[in-house]
């Protein structure tokens, strides 16, 4: 595991952002990366320190800063059931969300009735003409340097669909998307790839819910399911995505005609 830049430098580059020079500057000066700036000196501002979180292992419970909290209610009331502690929690601004974990796991059991043949899941990722290999090899001790442009860069937008045998429908779009921009790329690249029966499986952004949409797919004889919220985890095409980027890191290209 890569080791955390240590707390002096973060202090340096903090400091040194604290005069008045810009993110982009300090950045090429202490030779790391403009979003380490940006995200020190906000770590910084909140929280007075700029020492990072414990790198790996388990996630913390969300509910450890409250653990006293929740100890007195229980010396107050030991028979305090779940719902009134869920009601105590949410006076002292802590959401349980209870009705996402029925929605992720009544996904689950209706997977094991669903033709996987099917399936489309759709989904969009971007990629940029300043993109990098993250890690690499080099001498022992010594940091690896990478190189990519700075402040010169195109992002491009990257949709596609993925049935059981593989990529289906994929178009770029120069730049970001927004509901037009979908509705489009349903409309002319993805519903001329459905059949009857097929079953389109998107997100829960705003964008992907456009009457438009749901019209267009359903005249094609499919049907339309959401994923939960906060559910990333459940669409396989994100897979897909991370190695597609993966590649894209090692390429390097740096034009979008390249790309």
């Amino acid at each position: 595991m890569i080791k955390p830049y240590s707390d002096d430098l973060r202090e340096r580059v903090v400091a040194a952002v604290g005069t008045g020079e810009s993110c982009r500057s300090v950045a090429a000066r202490f030779g790391v990366a403009v979003s380490s700036v940006v995200k020190w000196s906000q770590r910084s501002r909140s929280t007075g320190s700029v020492t990072p979180d414990r790198m790996g292992g388990r996630r913390p419970v969300i509910l450890n800063a409250h653990r006293q909290f929740v100890l007195e209610q229980f010396q107050q009331t030991p028979h305090l059931t779940v719902r009134g502690l869920q009601a105590l929690l949410a006076a002292q601004g802590v959401q349980a969300r209870a009705a996402v974990a029925r929605q992720r796991q009544r996904w689950k059991s209706w997977q094991a009735w669903l033709d996987p043949s099917r399936l489309v899941f759709i989904d969009e990722t971007w990629i940029k003409t300043n993109m990098a290999p993250l890690r690499g090899w080099g001498p022992k001790g010594r940091r690896l340097k990478g190189y990519a442009p700075h402040g010169h860069w195109r992002t491009m937008t990257f949709l596609a669909g993925l049935r059981m045998d593989g990529l289906t429908a994929p178009c770029v779009f120069d730049g970001p998307i927004n509901g037009l921009s979908f509705r489009a790329y349903v409309e002319q690249v993805l519903i001329p790839t459905l059949k009857p029966g097929d079953i389109v499986i998107l997100d829960n952004l705003g964008s992907h819910k456009s009457k438009a949409v749901r019209d267009a797919i359903r005249a094609a004889g499919a049907r339309l399911w959401f994923l939960p919220p906060y559910s990333p985890d459940l669409n396989p095409i994100e897979q897909v995505f991370a190695k597609i980027k993966h590649w894209m890191r090692i390429a390097q290209q740096r034009t979008i005609e390249e790309t």
